[in-house]
């Protein structure tokens, strides 16, 4: 299985991180690969519209162009985001906006039969803050005909990992009922 895991958080060691460590761990023996969104130089769409007009991929030359053709080749993959005021990080936001070339001419989606799991990690205690979130996310990502799962882990303050180390079991769990 390709399982492409993604960063959206610009916190080197916070929690996303620590999620996306133990993904690794839990995964190690399959093609796993890792983006740390913050790390990559790279603009948001800029609307020329060449990728559907020739049917091919984003023309835009910065780190993604290598990056978003290799999407499609995997069955599952992760997005974890912060939840900034009620919203994903600008990066996934920028990320997910160069996704427009990844459906073809006639608007159908390149992926097949993949998966994603979108977790958001908030430091409120209300899971209802991650809301929308979730809705849009699930929106965006079911138009590229994925396999769509959200899911929030609620009061994870930026200063310890405590809670989101005592949800990660649960988190662990429902991947597993998600992949099968």
């Amino acid at each position: 299985m390709n399982i492409l895991l993604i960063n959206g958080s610009p916190r080197k060691n916070g929690n996303s991180s620590f999620i996306l460590d133990k993904l690794k761990e839990k995964y190690s023996g399959e093609n796993v690969k890792e983006l740390i969104l913050n790390d990559l130089l790279y603009k948001g769409c800029q609307g020329c519209l060449s990728c559907r007009k020739n049917n091919s991929y984003c023309v835009v030359k910065d780190d993604l162009q290598d990056i978003l053709p290799k999407m499609i080749e995997n069955d599952f993959i992760v997005i974890i985001s912060p939840n900034y005021y009620g919203f994903i990080t600008g990066q996934i936001k920028t990320f997910l906006d160069r996704w427009y070339c990844l459906k073809d001419s006639n608007k159908m989606s390149k992926f097949n039969d993949t998966k994603v799991f979108f977790i958001v990690v908030q430091g409120a205690s209300n899971r209802d803050h991650s809301e929308n979130i979730l809705d849009w996310s699930k929106k965006v990502l079911e138009s590229f005909n994925l396999k769509y799962y959200g899911y929030t882990i609620p009061g994870c303050s930026h200063e310890n990992h405590d809670m989101v180390q005592m949800k990660y079991p649960e988190l662990s769990m429902h991947i597993n009922m998600f992949v099968g």
